[in-house]
């Protein structure tokens, strides 16, 4: 059983790790997110960022170079997301650890308040909190939200798992299970993660309270990968085209039908283009393989 009972009032000013993982995003949108961290109220003992083998490798932006608070780390290959996180969680020594993705920005109370929850829930390992879109009114945007995001509940509470844009663990929790497992590389991490922790003993809680903001560009061949994700294919040497062609044709109908039926016609070119665009990239893909 974990020692989560044990006496914690040491913990209550307890500063946290943030864990932030890279494979070639925006220059940006890391400089955001590193500036939207240094900004939490909670106390922050150390940034790291992990550079998961970015074909070109990523820097940190100046203003963060010569702050003693953010570490890079580089792996000499793309590992996977799991991977990059595991790299840092091993070099932390905080109590709690947040791990955060690039295009996400905490707001400045957003520590505190799932740092807090998770000293009044000592059956908690994991919590997180809403994801906004910074624009929520682009038609894509509205697409991803609809349908690639979860739905959140409307009172703090059990989930199933911890949604992974951005999370705080208890270290215990983390080191109960041995951190992310390393073979889910680009999907399906935080529900895996969830649930050992479930079996160990350890709950994911959503939080209200407070929130984050996606800053997100979404595109269709943005928007398309992650169907291709969500279908369960990866590539042409993991995956099945026939059966992605089956998979993504039927739910592609589905969801157009249920649009149909509720009026939100302005959807239905979005679901046939990213159909259109998901197919044909896992296509070209197969070709050249």
């Amino acid at each position: 059983m974990p020692s989560r009972l044990a006496d914690q009032s040491g913990s209550v000013g307890a500063s946290a790790d943030v864990v932030i993982p890279v494979y070639g995003e925006r220059g940006e949108a890391l400089s955001a997110t590193l500036s939207a961290c240094m900004k939490l109220v909670h106390p922050v003992s150390k940034i790291f960022v992990v550079d998961d083998g970015s074909p070109q490798p990523v820097s940190l932006p100046d203003w963060a170079q010569s702050s003693p608070q953010i570490s890079l780390l580089r792996l000499p290959h793309n590992q996977g997301i799991s991977a990059a996180r595991n790299a840092a969680i091993a070099l932390s020594t905080a109590a709690f650890i947040a791990c955060i993705n690039t295009e996400v920005l905490p707001d400045p109370d957003w520590l505190d308040t799932c740092h807090k929850y998770l000293l009044s829930q000592l059956r908690v390992g994991a919590c997180y909190t809403r994801t906004v879109p910074q624009k929520p009114d682009p038609l894509l945007t509205r697409w991803r939200m609809r349908f690639q995001e979860p739905a959140y509940p409307e009172q703090s509470g059990p989930t199933p798992f911890a949604h992974g844009h951005a999370v705080l663990f208890r270290k215990e929790a983390l080191d109960a299970v041995g951190g992310y497992d390393v073979r889910f590389r680009r999907h399906h991490e935080d529900s895996d993660i969830s649930q050992r922790m479930k079996t160990a003993g350890w709950e994911s809680h959503y939080v209200e309270g407070s929130r984050c903001i996606s800053i997100q560009q979404d595109s269709l061949k943005s928007l398309a990968i992650k169907q291709l994700r969500d279908s369960g294919w990866y590539s042409p040497q993991e995956s099945s085209l026939f059966r992605l062609y089956l998979h993504l044709t039927k739910w592609t109908f589905i969801r157009a039908g249920r649009n149909l039926l509720k009026g939100r016609l302005y959807f239905l070119p979005v679901d046939a283009a990213i159909w259109a665009r998901a197919l044909w990239f896992a296509t070209s893909l197969t070709l050249r393989f």
